[in-house]
């Protein structure tokens, strides 16, 4: 490995010849943080920097209940999170895992909201005609 980078002229001869390699080579020393999850947590994102320096936790969150409220699908909302910081230029890698805590039915508030819309549609569609009925009634009566 050291004999590639002096081939590559990243390190002089002499410089490897000095170098003693015993243990790993990369080390790992991870951020640990301990939260209490209060009772109304959905979900929680785990995710590199590559999204960190690109967006805020709380976008974050937003974004993926938008997404799963959207279409229910976990999977689909975590490539939406990452496609958006590499959609920011993002120069980093981007690891995402989003763990749903089952506290919410996501495929059926997709559907639910659809429903909800189709209603509003009727409620208004309704209002309309009753509100025609009204005023040609009351033409009829001059």
């Amino acid at each position: 490995m050291l004999q590639k980078g002096v081939q590559e002229g990243r390190w002089s001869e002499k410089f490897i010849s000095r170098v003693r390699l015993n243990n790993d080579l990369v080390v790992a020393y991870p951020d640990i943080y301990q939260v209490d999850l209060g009772s109304d947590a959905e979900f929680i994102v785990l995710a590199s920097d590559g999204l960190w320096d690109y967006m805020s936790s709380s976008d974050a969150v937003s974004f993926v209940r938008e997404q799963l409220q959207k279409h229910g699908n976990i999977q689909v909302a975590c490539e939406a999170l990452a496609q958006a910081a590499m959609d920011r230029r993002t120069q980093d890698n981007v690891s995402i895992i989003i763990a749903d805590l089952g506290k919410t039915d996501w495929e059926n508030v997709a559907v639910q909201q659809q429903n909800m819309v189709l209603e509003l549609v009727q409620a208004l569609a309704t209002i309309g005609i009753v509100s025609i009925g009204i005023w040609f009634s009351s033409q009829l009566s001059l």
